[in-house]
């Protein structure tokens, strides 16, 4: 295989480079450790920050690789970039297709498809088009997210952002030594080149992750600025720059005496272990937090580059280094079978530590039967060079290409559309019964889009303007308008129901991610928030219905340690803590409520439904062979999890008579524990929404909040 080489006959081959092997047996130790705290982390053990270990391993892949190339350089004067970049090939994407592939298959029997295989498949066609963090930057956002961590290739992000290094960052390096040579600082000027580029990356990883505005069109697209910061190269580049500093500044850093390396060492080592047990998911980060675990891991390898210490002994030993060796394929097994293991058994913390554990073995089988041997294939071409490319990568693209396919067209299902007797000529269907045998759910929730049964999904009022002529249900003389994010058409079907017994028409007006609030809502949003809000309540205002309903995911808002979103700040961002969201949350209803009252408008605030984080999607094939499972969570916790939101509109409530409260809560829970399924009925159509039969649950409550809060509807505050 021919490939364009760069000479170089400059003073660079002076650099004592190659009197050491390539192979650092206690870096391999320190990958180890890196593996370990991620694993540890994912399978939800006291290990708050052990994502950090990836930290640890792109300054190691900033190190061993310009410590590569400069050895090539010196030992033949040149740099075989064809070379390099299909040994990277070869060392990274066979086993990554093989993972690829084989959690494409299991998406297929394990995972719905309606949103869960669409995103598996996009991010398993990213990770091997180099660009896994950015889909799922885009589909996901927070990789913190309690949605996110249904996606079993989440953790290939850190594999596209390493293989964006690998991509741009030799010819970068080549590129300054050759303007070095011209320049005639064949040394200095690389490693001011690479200072700069990491300087420049550590800034707007500082910019970006605090909630910066800079180029928000561009991050915007990306979950917002805190999300990009964490999924973005540009923001990611500074840790492979420490690592590459590093490994252009040894041959010219005095080397210290012992007890200093052993300081070095020791302090490096506290740091990483620092970041594992001082970090957590809750911290804004990378920002300067993620100092702790590059500047560490650079310690740690400059101590051992100068001679052995005791830091650098322990990671020799072979127990790590075995497990080294193994780091990267351990890594890409680990997260796949704790997610899909987490289907078969939910609410089992001790299955993901036992898939953790367990996904060793397909790691090891990885190494030794594919890594290796492909790591030693040589194409004598460049056309079975190409051949062996297509060959590696096309399978597992055509097999998440055919799940996305099919999960798109729903594996050739049917969906039924159902709503509530809506009295203006739309379908009656009532919400369907049976009897389920032990813990099964034998209710149909595996054929059928749960979502597109409610009456406001099936009319086309979520994420779009106030329509009544679309979204007007029944044809009473007045109106109750329902407002709010995604739990507005979760609950609509309720206060349908409950309007028509009193004799009002409802109008539905459903934006998710969007609650009806005086304020914004963090994070992305599927259309403009703002708009929405000061058009449905201008709406609320020029029409004046009898009562407004309002229906928001609440508790979500208030807890901004779920990473999703909270009611805005003044600059548009997170709030940093449950007392501060659960603030903006109040002032947000006070600034709805409070007009609407004026106008002698009732309102009723739906209190949030409970939420099941554990609750897995019920449309697999495995659902359909063994039965969807009924998820409880106790009530207590339900109480403690919603209060601070509720505790914020009750005070709303008390300041504006004839505001009523409905709390959905005792409709879900029988005292003691909340249940996603009971006798057989499905009640949640995911972890925090309720299912059609679900919703027509909270109606005879909701009959009664609305008659309240109409009757103080011609009296003003």
């Amino acid at each position: 295989m021919k490939d364009r080489a760069v000479a170089s006959p400059d003073p660079i081959s002076a650099l004592p480079v190659g009197e050491r092997s390539s192979r650092r047996p206690d870096i391999q130790g320190l990958r180890a450790l890196a593996v370990t705290l991620v694993v540890l982390f994912h399978a939800r053990l006291p290990v708050p920050g052990g994502f950090t270990g990836v930290d640890v391993f792109f300054a190691i892949s900033g190190f061993v690789i310009t410590a590569m190339l400069l050895r090539q350089r010196v030992q033949t004067g040149r740099i075989a970039m064809g070379t390099f970049y299909f040994r990277r090939f070869l060392r990274l994407t066979p086993a990554l297709a093989l993972v690829v592939g084989v959690v494409a298959l299991g998406s297929f029997f394990l995972q719905g498809p309606y949103g869960d295989q669409q995103t598996t498949a996009a991010t398993g066609i990213g990770a091997l088009l180099l660009s896994a963090n950015f889909v799922i930057g885009h589909a996901a956002g927070d990789y913190f997210a309690a949605g996110a961590v249904h996606n079993p290739l989440l953790n290939t992000w850190s594999l596209s952002v390493e293989e964006q290094f690998y991509l741009v960052f030799p010819g970068l390096l080549v590129l300054a030594w050759y303007l070095g040579r011209k320049a005639r600082r064949p040394l200095r000027l690389p490693f001011l080149i690479v200072l700069l580029i990491t300087a420049g990356s550590f800034a707007l990883a500082l910019v970006w992750t605090y909630g910066s505005t800079l180029i928000e069109g561009m991050t915007t697209y990306f979950g917002g600025a805190q999300t990009f910061a964490f999924y973005s190269p540009i923001t990611r580049a500074w840790e492979f720059g420490m690592g590459a500093l590093l490994a252009l500044a040894l041959a010219h850093i005095p080397e210290l005496a012992r007890r200093w390396r052993e300081v070095a060492g020791f302090i490096g080592i506290a740091l990483v272990l620092y970041s594992a047990f001082g970090i957590s998911e809750s911290m804004a980060f990378p920002g300067w937090l993620a100092l702790f675990p590059v500047v560490g891991t650079c310690l740690i390898i400059w101590a051992g580059s100068q001679g052995e210490t005791t830091v650098s002994r322990v990671f020799a030993w072979r127990p790590f280094t075995f497990i080294g060796d193994t780091s990267y394929s351990w890594y890409l097994w680990h997260w796949p079978l704790i997610v899909f293991a987490g289907v078969i058994w939910p609410s089992q913390p001790w299955v993901l530590v036992a898939a953790a554990a367990l996904s060793l073995i397909p790691a090891l089988l990885s190494y030794y039967f594919l890594e290796q041997p492909m790591r030693k294939l040589r194409p004598r071409t460049r056309v079975r060079s190409a051949l062996v490319i297509i060959a590696t990568s096309g399978l597992p693209i055509a097999l998440c290409i055919g799940l996305l396919v099919g999960a798109n067209q729903h594996w050739g299902a049917t969906p039924v559309t159902a709503s509530v007797a809506t009295g203006d000529g739309a379908p009656v269907v009532a919400p369907s019964s049976s009897v389920s045998d032990g813990e099964a759910v034998t209710t149909d929730t595996t054929t059928n889009d749960l979502r597109n049964q409610h009456a406001a999904v099936a009319r086309g009022c979520v994420n779009t303007d106030i329509s009544p002529a679309t979204c007007k249900f029944g044809t009473g003389s007045r109106t109750v308008l329902m407002l709010g994010d995604s739990q507005a058409y979760a609950i609509a079907d309720s206060v349908i129901a409950a309007d028509e017994k009193l004799g009002y028409a409802t109008i539905v007006s459903s934006n998710t991610g969007c609650p009806f609030l005086g304020r914004e809502s963090s994070g992305t949003h599927d259309r403009p928030c703002r708009a929405w809000q000061k058009s449905a309540l201008k709406f609320a205002l020029d029409t004046k219905p009898a009562v407004v309903v309002i229906a928001n995911r609440s508790a979500g808002y208030v807890h901004p340690e779920l990473k999703w979103r909270t009611a805005a700040t003044k600059n548009g961002g997170m709030a940093n803590s449950t007392a501060e969201a659960a603030k903006l949350w109040k002032q947000g209803i006070d600034d709805v409520v409070g007009p609407l009252r004026a106008a002698g408008i009732g309102v009723v605030i739906v209190g949030a439904v409970p939420e099941f984080p554990e609750f897995v999607d019920q449309h697999s094939i495995f659902a359909q062979a063994f039965g969807s499972k009924a998820y409880t969570i106790d009530q207590a916790d339900a109480i403690a999890n919603r209060k601070p939101a509720l505790d914020a509109e009750s005070a709303v409530a008390a300041k504006y008579p004839g505001t009523v409260i409905f709390d959905a809560l005792p409709y879900v829970c029988d005292g003691t524990t909340c249940a996603t399924a009971k006798d057989g009925v499905v009640f949640y159509q995911d972890e925090t929404h309720l299912s059609l039969e679900g919703s027509m649950l909270l109606e005879p409550g909701m009959l009664e909040a609305i008659a309240k809060a109409a009757s103080a509807s011609i009296t003003t505050p």
